[in-house]
């Protein structure tokens, strides 16, 4: 057996993201209807702490001035900020107008993200007027407006970062969502080529049914034609969309949006678009439209599709500029990052491949936040493994909030994106073109997940394949000796992720499987292990009769949970 040979500090990660975001701002500000758009596009629950107060004293905010004085509303108001702000349940806050009058409010916002909704006070004065004033006791005087205005204004200055809310609420909420995920770009290098590997700044959500020719100095230009696309390198270069049939309905819309880039849909989709038919055919379109080596391949879809089009940029013509945008977690958390292209061949995974780094790759915050649960899931599986290998921080990120993200939790999401694609091109930088056997261990949980895979075919999900062929290889590595305490807990994990179990192959043809394994050499198979967090092992000549025998015993186990 041998051990893993990598210096990886994982503190060196990109920054966690705050688990609550509380919204300040006097009377007017627009917080709650920002509030419900910040919501929209970090796909995290907003939580109106008037409304909440509301509820739990059984009283309108003007039945409890009239009824209870403002000090009693004041003293309620600090306890469930408190309590709001202290809870581990990520949330969006909007606050009320005078939270920042008591100085414990204050000491507890400084623990937070607190964004200050700033608005010239004739502005907010004049957004108040009509029936909106009822619900307002403090706004029925303009006098007594102005002055609590002033009063309050050094503190919002000082208890959070000042954002302009003199505009739409849609950029207002776009331009929180934008400073609060950042960009937090990082590279991957490995010879002599750097691909960056940066997040896409978040739009409002809003229709997309029709999109009018775009001004290239607009800051407001709609997700689907992204600031880098306005890029000087990319404007006079001819760039090829390649689209995942998923997309066919953006098509109208690239065309309007981006109207000299080419526009090509694979005819499969997912792991059937693998094929070198169509990857032939893909490369006879760039020739026909006389694509050079100048020009930029940008694919957007999941991981088959990005490995598809990885390879095909990688040949045509001996390379030309890639972009990736992967649409799928698994994409972005694996697939896309580390230069690996690949199509499928005689049944098998990726078995005709290539090295080669893209120029960017695009993590879409918004996009994968609204991916349905089970693709969350797939992600999540390689996200787990990477934190089992690298990573205890990503790994007790997946173990705490699983449920979180699997619902969605839009920078959460985010997090365990970058987690992941920064430690693996950590790795990938000490061994791009696996030489030096450190990528091996990449493949915990694959070996036997591939066996699944390739048996089951399109029926059977990536993610899902490897949840289970990780399950396995933590059993093999507790028949080693090896990590029982984390084995189990992370079992359980993969359990939850694996949803519906797969049927197990025949032995027979179980075992012919993985022969076909990629890691094999003169014959040997090697199987990576788990002897704890970060400390991978690999055993370079397995036997694959003990794979199969501890499969089929989890099996068992895991059917005798459900």
């Amino acid at each position: 057996m041998t051990d893993l040979n990598f210096d990886y500090n994982p503190h060196q990660a990109p920054r966690s993201l705050e688990r609550v975001i509380v919204l300040i701002g006097f009377m007017g500000a627009g917080k709650t209807t920002v509030g419900r758009l910040l919501s929209q596009i970090l796909h995290r629950p907003l939580v109106d702490l008037d409304e909440a107060l509301e509820e739990r004293l059984g009283l309108t905010i003007p039945e409890i001035f009239s009824q209870k004085g403002e000090e009693y509303f004041r003293t309620q108001e600090t306890l469930l900020l408190n309590e709001l702000t202290r809870s581990q349940e990520p949330r969006i806050l909007s606050a009320g107008g005078g939270v920042v009058e008591r100085p414990r409010n204050i000491h507890i916002l400084s623990f937070v993200k607190t964004y200050y909704l700033k608005a010239p006070v004739a502005d907010l004065w004049a957004r108040l007027q009509g029936p909106e004033r009822a619900h307002r006791p403090l706004a029925q005087d303009k006098a007594g407006f102005w002055a609590r205005f002033e009063n309050r204004a050094p503190w919002y200055e000082s208890a959070g970062e000042v954002v302009d809310a003199t505009g739409q609420p849609e950029h207002v909420a776009r331009n929180i969502a934008q400073s609060f995920l950042g960009e937090d770009a990082f590279t991957l290098s490995a010879e002599g080529k750097t691909t960056k590997i940066l997040t896409l700044e978040p739009e409002p959500i809003g229709p997309i049914d029709h999109i009018d020719p775009i001004d290239p100095t607009d800051p407001t230009a709609p997700a689907h034609r992204p600031r880098l696309l306005r890029a000087p390198a990319l404007s006079q270069k001819k760039i090829l969309l390649l689209l995942d049939r998923a997309f066919l309905q953006e098509e109208a819309i690239w065309r309007k949006a981006l109207p000299q880039a080419l526009i090509y849909f694979p005819q499969a989709q997912g792991e059937a678009a693998k094929t070198l038919t169509e990857a032939e055919a893909l490369l006879t379109f760039m020739a026909e439209n006389g694509l050079d080596r100048s020009d930029y391949l940008l694919a957007k879809g999941g991981g088959a599709l990005t490995d598809l089009g990885g390879l095909v940029a990688s040949l045509y013509k001996r390379g030309l500029n890639l972009i990736l945008w992967p649409t799928t977690l698994l994409g972005a958390v694996d697939a896309a990052i580390g230069g690996k292209t690949a199509v499928n061949l005689a049944g098998a995974k990726n078995q005709v491949g290539h090295f080669y780094l893209p120029r960017q790759v695009w993590l879409d915050p918004q996009t994968l936040a609204y991916l349905p649960r089970p693709l969350l899931a797939e992600g999540l599986v390689e996200a787990l493994k990477t934190g089992l290998l690298f990573d205890p921080k990503l790994y007790d990120l997946i173990e705490r909030d699983l449920e979180r993200l699997l619902n969605g939790d839009g920078p959460l999401i985010l997090e365990v994106a970058r987690r992941s694609a920064w430690a693996k091109a950590r790795l990938v930088e000490k061994d791009f073109r696996e030489k030096k056997g450190l990528r091996d261990v990449l493949n915990l949980g694959h070996t036997y997940g591939h066996v699944l895979e390739s048996h089951h075919g399109p029926k059977l999900s990536h993610g899902r394949a490897v949840a289970f062929g990780l399950a396995v290889a933590l059993e093999v590595s507790l028949a080693f000796g090896l990590a029982p305490q984390l084995a189990r807990q992370a079992q359980n994990l993969c359990r939850r992720l694996a949803g519906e179990l797969p049927a197990l192959p025949p032995p027979a043809e179980a075992k012919r499987l993985l022969t076909f394994d990629k890691k094999i050499r003169d014959g040997k198979l090697k199987f990576v292990l788990l002897k704890a967090i970060g400390a991978p092992q690999v055993e370079p000549d397995f036997k694959p009769e003990l794979a199969l025998s501890v499969a089929s015993r989890l099996y068992a186990s895991f059917e005798g949970e459900g």
